[in-house]
């Protein structure tokens, strides 16, 4: 297989670990979950993913000695909030699916009337 094939696997990787961050991220927020420490949790994934991603990358290109980290790898160009155009973009097609809103709670004792249980 050459570099591009695994190039692509490795960026199709990297769009899945992106689009699971933010299935969390929008989980924790329906939940009710504190939004700043659920933002916190969503960018810490994106961010170690992203070191994997480009780690990898640059492993499969050959610039990146054994044993070597992130220094090597080619950085994606980063804005103000640490993502590159490339991770903004994956962001907002995983949002462009969302309403924004909060899910609708459950009927008061709707657990106990769960067809699932016998009485």
């Amino acid at each position: 297989m050459s570099n591009d094939g695994d190039s692509a696997i490795i960026e199709a990787a990297y769009a899945d670990k992106v689009k699971e961050a933010f299935k969390l991220f929008a989980d924790n927020l329906a939940m009710g979950e504190n939004e700043r420490s659920s933002r916190e949790r969503f960018m810490r994934s994106v961010e170690q993913a992203r070191k994997a991603r480009d780690i990898a990358l640059a492993a499969v290109a050959g610039t990146l000695a054994p044993g070597e980290t992130e220094a090597a790898g080619a950085p994606a160009a980063l804005g103000g909030d640490g993502l590159s155009d490339e991770e903004r973009a994956l962001i907002e097609q995983a949002l462009a699916g969302t309403t924004g809103q909060r899910a609708a709670m459950p009927l008061p004792g709707a657990a106990a009337r769960s067809p699932f249980l016998r009485r």
